[in-house]
């Protein structure tokens, strides 16, 4: 690890040789299926090289550091799994709103068709944001997070989305 630490790739590639199976395995376990456990066992190493400094070996063996970053990266890509699944659902869910029953008025009309105008015509960053949110179920961390965005960054596209459909909506 110490070689590791000081960037010496061949200790990498020896890391990997030696424990590549064990990694795989404990992801596996978490996962249940090939690729996304071949996936996560390269995140896991990858996390491994970039986290190397973090390793003391005084908190405990190399071993049981390797096994506790393995199945943390295995449980972060089921929760992206799971959260994605879900989101899917929910985008589902949401054109499916798009056949609810017509407003009864002719302004009541022009105003949801005017919503819906405007939804489609937000900057594709902005209905993003505003889709996790509401029919994703993301909070405004989670959304940042997940898109790997500062969270003010998300709450500004948040704010201007909304804002957009609020002025639509209230147009006479």
């Amino acid at each position: 690890m110490t070689r590791i630490q000081s960037h010496d790739q061949d200790a990498m590639l020896l890391l990997h040789q030696r424990y590549v199976d064990l990694v795989f395995s404990i992801v596996y376990r978490v996962l249940n299926e090939q690729t996304a456990a071949e996936e996560a066992t390269q995140d896991a190493f990858l996390k491994v090289w970039q986290s190397a400094a973090s390793f003391e070996a005084g908190r405990g063996s190399l071993i049981s550091w390797l096994a506790r970053i393995a199945r943390n990266t295995a449980i972060d890509h089921l929760r992206l799994r799971t959260r994605q699944s879900g989101l899917d659902d929910s985008l589902e869910a949401a054109e499916e709103t798009r056949s609810l029953p017509v407003p009864e008025t002719w302004a009541d009309r022009e105003r949801a068709q005017n919503l819906r105008l405007v939804l489609e015509e937000l900057p594709p960053e902005q209905a993003l944001a505003l889709r996790l949110s509401y029919f994703g179920g993301m909070s405004q961390s989670e959304i940042a997070d997940y898109l790997k965005l500062p969270l003010g960054t998300v709450k500004t596209r948040m704010r201007i989305g909304m804002q957009k459909l609020k002025d639509a909506w209230t147009k006479p």
